[in-house]
């Protein structure tokens, strides 16, 4: 009997073992199904890679709900709504500026962040005030330096931009190297203001006769010899080159600097030179025109025969065989038009 009830007492411990073993397993397996913070941090920037917004969102919310001292999860969570809701942004970014303690990389963070915020709501005073509240923190701080130069170059507040221009040479090594040029622009610009012409130039010619041009520089040399119709052609030639997005721009400022000196067949031979060096899309689409208008239409086909046989992919080849194949004035001009604004912002390779 004695064994009996031992033997039950047994049993009873062990369906209590058991059970307390099952209840760990179960629980111990719960909780490694739920993502620490930093795990929900990563699958949030995974999200986000991933283009998944929404699921980052939710993630970051999540964090906060349980953390609301992780201050790279507001940091995120406010970059993923400046899309959608630069005043939300605003005040996500704002709460953690607040906080008494907070380390000074945060703070930096937090500052960056809400002068992306107001960049993006089109408050740059209020940008500008975050710039410098960052200098205030790290006065070496390269991503506040150089805003406020865009800032104080946007503005023409050339003394400002050119002494953040020096401090920047001061701090970065490549910056001094491939930014000389710019430098000796901000000095121009900054003698221009003053009225002081001969300084003015002369530091223009020295940024253009660096290694590293800073095509802002050849575009003002250009502009300020207008009435030297070959030395500004040759600048706005070399601002073309170094600056290939706009360079549709400075072929429109020599058209018409032709134009006006009357040398029309200078028009057609600047876009056949531009096309024997390399291939442009606009510059064989403004020589189509010429041609047309002089009505030399087999000249023309055999330019556009010759690039069709080539590897470049560029539209204005297959636009232009189009406009070829019309007689119409205006089906020409609609797609002259249209090539034009495909390529305007091409990047010459």
């Amino acid at each position: 009997m004695e064994f009996l009830v031992l033997s039950n007492f047994q049993i009873f411990l062990i369906i209590i073992s058991i059970t307390a073993l099952i209840i760990f397993v179960l629980v111990n397996n719960r909780s490694k199904n739920i993502p620490t913070d930093t795990e929900a941090f990563n699958y949030a920037l995974k999200a986000l890679v991933d283009g998944d917004k929404e699921k980052a969102y939710n993630l970051l919310r999540d964090i906060i709900s349980k953390d609301s001292n992780n201050i790279d999860a507001f940091l995120l969570l406010g970059d993923i709504v400046r899309e959608k809701d630069v005043k939300q942004a605003i005040k996500i970014h704002q709460t953690i500026v607040l906080r008494p303690q907070i380390s000074k990389e945060k703070k930096i963070e937090a500052h960056k962040a809400l002068a992306k915020d107001f960049f993006k709501d089109e408050n740059i005073i209020r940008a500008e005030n975050e710039l410098n509240n960052i200098l205030s923190i790290d006065s070496s701080n390269k991503f506040a330096l150089r805003k406020l130069k865009n800032i104080a170059t946007e503005n023409k507040n050339w003394k400002v931009a050119l002494k953040l221009e020096k401090k920047l040479m001061k701090i970065d090594v490549d910056h001094k190297k491939n930014d000389e040029s710019m430098l000796n622009y901000y000095i121009a610009m900054d003698y221009k203001s003053k009225d002081n012409i001969k300084n003015y130039v002369y530091y223009l010619e020295k940024s253009a006769t660096s290694e590293n041009i800073y095509p802002d520089s050849v575009l003002e040399l250009a502009n300020h010899n207008k009435s030297n119709a070959e030395l500004a052609i040759s600048y706005y030639k070399l601002y073309a080159k170094h600056m290939p997005s706009q360079r549709t721009v400075a072929y429109n400022k020599i058209e018409n600097i032709l134009f006006d000196s009357q040398k029309y067949d200078e028009v057609e031979n600047l876009y056949r030179s531009l096309l024997e060096t390399d291939f442009d899309g606009f510059a064989l689409n403004r020589l189509i025109d010429i041609l047309l208008e002089k009505n030399e239409v087999s000249d023309a086909n055999d330019l556009v025969d010759k690039f069709m046989k080539s590897n470049h992919t560029c539209h204005s080849i297959r636009l232009n065989k189009l406009k070829l194949e019309s007689s119409s004035f205006e089906v020409r001009k609609s797609i002259s038009s249209l090539c034009n604004e495909m390529i305007k912002d091409e990047i010459i390779k």
